[in-house]
């Protein structure tokens, strides 16, 4: 009775996981290289090569079918130490803090993309490109809000 009790427990749970998976979602993880050694030199670094003139940026693209079947791509594009056993203690526990803090702001403007796409999954497709307008819109509101992450710790000391 327990391994039945267990094999129905776990096939409700992978129903539920499969309609939870709707839309399917994709990350991808991308870096760009600094290696200065100090916070002066880091964000010059970072405004030389971040990517769109940021230190981080995420782009999310939501695509559906006729069917309405959804998917999300996820890029998000963070600065990478090229070895931070040269900063020194006080710059290199700063710098985890801010690469902390920037992911966790990069992740909201990822979770736009998938609240996007469930959007127009309730609306069975209906008027999609409205809220792709909406949620990009949002993104922008997010930055202007929290002077791209500065308010939310996104600050290298």
């Amino acid at each position: 009775m327990t391994k039945l009790l267990f094999a129905l427990t776990l096939s409700l749970s992978i129903a539920a996981m499969a309609v939870e998976a709707k839309p399917q979602v994709s990350i991808e993880h991308k870096t760009y290289s600094v290696d200065a050694t100090t916070a002066k030199d880091l964000v010059r670094q970072m405004d030389q090569r971040g990517p769109n003139e940021f230190w981080a940026y995420t782009d999310w693209y939501v695509n559906w079918t006729g069917s309405c079947d959804l998917s999300v791509r996820i890029t998000y594009t963070m600065p990478k130490h090229k070895n931070e056993a040269k900063l020194d203690p006080a710059l290199r526990k700063s710098w985890k803090s801010f690469t902390d803090a920037l992911k966790k702001h990069e992740e909201k403007h990822g979770a736009h993309g998938i609240q996007a796409a469930r959007e127009i999954e309730e609306t069975n497709c209906a008027d999609g490109n409205a809220v792709i307008k909406k949620w990009s819109n949002q993104d922008n509101v997010l930055d202007k809000r929290t002077d791209h992450g500065k308010k939310e710790g996104v600050v290298l000391k």
